[in-house]
């Protein structure tokens, strides 16, 4: 008995492979065990044809057993839809060929109330629709057609009364055993179908509980229509210091905020929610016993059994909230003590410059006086460095626009005789540097500034000094020039023992710059750098 439900086993698989869904396998088992159902009840009948003396049609019927086991060929080779469409015509042609031989008292085709059934069976009613009907048309039409023809489409045997009686009552056991076969197999099908579907679903149910409460976030289910929740996880009522899941009902989410939202932020995750399908946010909330945290809130919107509803997650980031505290306790601690060091070293660089003044009033010589002031204007550029620094928000650029402003009106008030007559003309975007470019640049600024203040003009000279600053992408350009009596600044520099030269050209290779200039009506000095 063993070897027989093995071997029925076997034959009813072939063509079944891992890849194949269980609905399709189980249609495909269908087709193979109605290929040898079909061999099957053939056999008797062509026994029964050679008895009776028929043995053409006895050759014709084992032919189409051949036929129906090919249908284990075809499954094999995966062409299953061709399978059942050859087994159907393979048994819809047999028996109208029978039926036109044997004539209409036979009741050959009385099979073909099992036959209209039979894709009904092995075809997906929902994807192969089509099969079906052309498969119940095409019965129809062959059983209009033995009647049309009166049955005597084909010559056949003349059958005695008692052979016909005989032919009539096996092919009535064999539609009943047919129909029998058939609705039992889709029974039976639907029943272990349903059973595998209601496992899956059990299985899905506890695994969705599982998760769900096993979660380390806390998880709402939000009815929509009415913003209330209706389910909650345990981790929810950990969190929330709830006692039941029951406390949860009919509660709106916003009621457990802290902060009550205002309706720019209602608006804000409805407009989300609509067009995004989803809301996320930083919440501060408040539980049952009015301890706070800071929940990290995520909202989707969902459908279940064609009702809306919103999947929520709260996740507890008061840890990570703690810590961003201190860090930005630490950076406003860093931020005001690197303010006051800018401070500090502004208010010490004034007191230097202070220093170098009061010792200038004890200095006669008069050159000697021009080289304490030329050196209280460098200490300035580097203490108004400072100073914009701490003025600025970050504590690591300036705006160097307003520093070249300033700058100047400081060097006018030192060359305040020289400069009656002479004009500033200042362009410049807000271009913003950092300390490492911006001491360098101010004191090269100050030395051509000041080179121009006292080489350019003579005897009372009417002039004009320009200041181009410009920034494109990460280059840094800055162009100072005069329409005074014009120098060669390299030969000077060659030549000259001037600090002032010599410092430009030190500062500019400090921030891996180079100083050009040009002598076409006055003096143009070119100053360019990554910054």
């Amino acid at each position: 008995m063993n070897l027989i439900n093995k071997f029925w086993a076997d034959i009813s698989g072939i063509g079944i492979t891992d890849d194949v869904s269980i609905p399709i396998a189980k249609r495909i088992k269908l087709t193979n065990r109605f290929a040898i159902i079909s061999v099957f009840f053939t056999l008797p009948y062509v026994f029964a044809y050679s008895y009776f003396g028929f043995p053409k049609i006895a050759v014709f019927s084992s032919v189409f057993c051949l036929v129906y086991i090919s249908i284990l060929f075809f499954n094999k080779l995966h062409g299953y839809t061709f399978a059942k469409l050859f087994l159907f015509i393979g048994v819809l042609v047999h028996q109208f060929v029978l039926a036109s031989l044997f004539g209409e008292n036979s009741e050959v085709h009385i099979i073909y109330i099992a036959l209209i059934l039979l894709p009904i069976v092995l075809f997906d009613l929902n994807k192969q629709l089509a099969w079906i009907l052309f498969c119940i048309i095409s019965t129809i039409l062959a059983t209009l057609c033995l009647y049309y023809t009166n049955f005597s489409l084909l010559k056949g045997p003349v059958l005695t009364d008692q052979a016909t009686y005989i032919l009539n009552i096996a092919y009535k056991i064999t539609t009943v055993i047919g129909c029998f076969v058939i609705l039992f197999s889709t029974i039976k099908f639907s029943q272990k179908t349903e059973r595998i579907l209601g496992e899956n679903n059990s299985l899905l149910e506890e695994q969705f509980e599982s998760i769900f409460n096993t979660s380390i976030d806390a998880l709402f289910l939000v009815d929509d229509s009415y913003k209330k929740i209706v389910k909650a996880n345990k981790r929810a009522l950990e969190l929330f210091e709830m006692n039941s899941e029951s406390e949860f009902y009919h509660i709106n989410g916003v009621e457990l905020h802290k902060i009550e939202f205002t309706a720019e932020q209602h608006l804000d995750m409805k407009e989300s929610l609509l067009s995004k399908g989803y809301y996320e946010n930083e919440i501060l909330y408040k539980t049952k016993k009015e301890n706070l945290f800071w929940g990290s809130l995520a909202i989707r919107v969902i459908n279940i059994g064609g009702k809306v509803y919103q999947s929520v997650r709260v996740t507890d980031i008061t840890p990570q909230k703690n810590i961003e505290e201190k860090i930005q306790a630490s950076l406003s601690e860093k931020e005001i003590l690197l303010a006051e060091i800018h401070h500090r070293v502004k208010n010490n660089l004034a007191v230097i410059s202070g220093l170098l003044g009061m010792q200038s009033a004890y200095v006669e010589d008069e050159k000697s006086k021009r080289m304490f002031e030329e050196s209280r204007n460098r200490i300035h550029s580097m203490a108004l460095i400072h100073d914009r620094l701490y003025q600025h928000e970050t504590l690591a650029k300036i705006n160097f626009n307003s520093y070249i402003k300033d700058l100047v009106d400081h060097i006018k008030q030192s060359y305040t005789i020289v400069l009656n007559e002479i004009t500033f003309s200042i362009t410049s975007d807000d271009i913003f540097l950092d300390i490492k470019n911006a001491i360098p640049c101010g004191l090269i600024l100050n030395e051509l500034i000041s080179n121009s203040c006292k080489h350019a003009f003579k005897d009372g000279q009417k002039g004009e000094i320009k200041i181009v600053c410009t920034k494109m992408s990460d280059k840094f350009t800055m162009m100072v020039s005069d329409n005074g009596i014009g120098y060669d600044f390299q030969k000077e520099l060659r030549e000259s023992k001037s600090l002032g030269l010599t410092l430009i050209q030190a500062l500019s290779e400090q921030v891996s710059g180079n100083v050009k200039t040009t002598s076409n009506n006055g003096t143009a000095y070119y100053l360019s750098f990554e910054a």
